[in-house]
């Protein structure tokens, strides 16, 4: 029986830690929404073909999407982002679904915008990992070195973590010290050997 399970949270929750602690910790194939959409921007291929009408601004001479300069424009333009991800996200989700499809069991999917591309309805359970704003702040801006103004409106741009958390099944504090993050992890670790969804006790 597939058992897919989404890890989703807001930027700078630190979703993709938590992931890869329970991926390892439980014996778990792990995919990415992100490596998958990055993959669709390689020059050439088919997400890369969708993005050419952004025209020569959004990319280098040799052919390679300028991500820096579209993140930062999406962020400033509701209407540019719903059509970069009208382009983008039914092509990842393809390939997510080919890929789970051949996965017996439990895995994990890391999709940082799961209930924006509302694709909720593709797993049989939601893990949201939050953090106060402020944590999220300070981390976005050590990560991907821009202002707070910056930061901030990548924020604004996803449906606020609150929401995300009173639709998911679970839900991780990942606001404090790790220890703490490790703790709640090692409930859901359990109640997935319980059920007989992971490998390693």
């Amino acid at each position: 029986m597939r058992l897919p399970t989404a890890i989703t949270g807001g930027i700078g929750s630190g979703k993709s830690r938590v992931a890869s602690w329970l991926a390892a910790e439980c014996e778990l194939p792990l995919l990415a929404a992100d490596q998958e959409v990055r993959a669709l921007l390689e020059p050439g291929e088919a997400g890369w073909q969708r993005l050419r009408w952004l025209g020569a601004d959004f990319f280098d001479p040799d052919g390679k999407l300028r991500k820096a300069r579209l993140r930062r424009a999406i962020f400033s333009d509701p209407g540019l982002k719903r059509q970069v991800e009208s382009a983008l996200h039914p092509l990842a989700l393809a390939a997510l679904l080919a890929k789970m499809a051949s996965v017996p069991g439990r895995c994990l999917i890391e999709v940082p915008l799961l209930y924006e591309a509302g694709w909720q309805d593709y797993f049989v359970e939601v893990v949201a990992v939050v953090a106060p704003v402020t944590i999220c702040l300070e981390r976005i801006m050590r990560r991907d070195q821009v202002s707070e103004d910056e930061a901030r409106a990548a924020i604004a741009a996803q449906i606020p973590i609150a929401d995300k958390a009173a639709q998911a099944d679970k839900v991780i504090d990942n606001g404090g010290a790790w220890p703490d993050t490790v703790h709640q992890l090692q409930a859901i670790k359990k109640a997935w050997l319980l059920a007989g969804g992971t490998k390693k006790a």
